[in-house]
């Protein structure tokens, strides 16, 4: 613990004298419009920075992640943040545009400052001060700035690692805004999709056919009742919501003959994809309705098309976990006082890259998330130059750990 608070105290004297680099470098990057599958000026913009900067390494997929290595020591940590964002927005509704960031009262605002180029930018920081410091020899960082995690988290940084099968790391870091909080799991997700049946006719005779809209009211009134899913201690309770509804019609004045319901069904204890289907068999069979996880297609900004099911299970460490101890330790050497532990309400990339791989991660990040996709989208610039210094501080952290194991 004293090695690693001297590494702290340098990591941080380093972060604060480059912090109007930072802030400069942060509030450059949030002017290049990237959202989801518009990424590629972005990403261009970054990769010639991480070489710059002088990253070991700097690679592309063919999805159009990026990521870049900063040392080459044997514990191997991989940190990710999404370049990409929501629509800026009216600036109308902001009072400025929300791609020409403002400094006000000691916060960044604009599209993009919290979720997630702030994090972002606090990461390639991080690289960079750990090699400024000579202090890469310790650790292996790769940082990667992943694309389209607004549309479908987890597929395209799951391109991207199987793509790099070779790098293979012991921890993984997610950062995105927490409010400082060391994050230890969040709940999954999954998108099902649920049809109904009946017979198109025209509206002024319909008694010819079978409304099918009408027909999946008590389905979707059974949905929007169904509380009682399984409950993680931690993570609480499952839930699950009716978000659209399509009717197969060719007009207006005809009653549909197909009616699909998506459910966003988020998911608290790792519970198979026949377990999420069976749940709603009751509802189903009352209307003769059919229900299966959707496979989404998505094409990336490179051009390469995606396929991912909206699958993704729950993660959770328990809080004596090494990855969440190093996490804590690193905080504190920073920072000076412990962090709070919790976990997300909302998904992020990790319910792949932990999720599906099984490497243990933490997510860590400066900002509050009640502000993300708003138009009060702000971080102050303390909170990003800590950020930076704490997440150089454990990668520190966990290597130092694996050395003293």
């Amino acid at each position: 613990m004293d090695q690693l608070k001297v590494y702290a105290g340098k990591i941080r004297e380093w972060m604060n004298a480059h912090r109007q680099e930072l802030v400069d470098f942060t509030m450059e990057m949030m002017r290049i419009e990237s959202t989801t599958y518009h990424e590629g000026e972005a990403v261009a913009w970054l990769k010639a920075k991480m070489e710059e900067f002088g990253f070991d390494e700097v690679r592309v997929d063919s999805a159009g992640n990026l990521i870049g290595r900063a040392g080459s020591g044997p514990c191997i940590v991989l940190a990710d943040a999404h370049i990409d964002t929501v629509e800026p927005g009216d600036p109308k509704d902001w009072g400025f545009d929300p791609l020409d960031p403002r400094i006000i009262d000691g916060h960044i605002w604009g599209r993009g400052i919290v979720d997630d180029k702030g994090c972002l930018a606090a990461l390639v920081f991080a690289g960079r001060a750990l090699k400024q410091l000579a202090l890469d020899h310790a650790a292996t960082l790769w940082v990667s700035s992943s694309i389209a995690e607004e549309d479908v988290e987890g597929s395209c940084v799951r391109a991207m690692m199987e793509e790099f099968s070779d790098i293979q790391p012991h921890m993984i870091l997610v950062a995105e805004a927490s409010g400082n909080r060391i994050i230890r799991g969040h709940k999954g997700r999954a998108l099902i999709s649920m049809e109904v049946t009946g017979k198109a006719a025209h509206a002024s005779a319909a008694w010819r056919g079978e409304n099918a809209l009408i027909k999946s009211l008590p389905l979707m009134q059974a949905v929007d009742d169904l509380k009682d899913l399984p409950e993680d201690p931690v993570l609480g309770k499952g839930t699950i919501e009716v978000t659209n509804v399509d009717c197969d019609t060719p007009s207006l004045n005809t009653i549909p003959g197909k009616v699909t319901i998506t459910a966003d069904r988020r998911i608290s204890c790792g519970e198979s994809r026949e377990a999420l289907i069976d749940e709603l068999k009751p509802f189903l069979d009352g209307c003769g309705a059919k229900a299966w996880i959707d496979v989404e297609q998505i094409t990336t900004y490179t051009g390469k098309t995606i396929e991912q099911e909206d699958f993704f299970p729950s993660w959770i460490l328990p809080e004596d976990h090494p990855v969440i101890q190093s996490a804590c330790s690193g905080y504190q050497a920073v920072r000076g006082e412990s962090p709070s532990v919790g976990t997300w309400d909302f998904c992020t990339n990790a319910c792949y890259l932990c999720g599906i791989t099984g490497i243990p991660s933490v997510g860590f990040g400066p900002g509050d998330e009640g502000l993300c996709h708003s138009t009060e989208e702000r971080l102050s610039i303390q909170e990003l130059t800590d950020a930076a210094s704490v997440y150089a501080s454990v990668v520190l952290s966990y290597a130092l750990q694996g050395k003293d194991a």
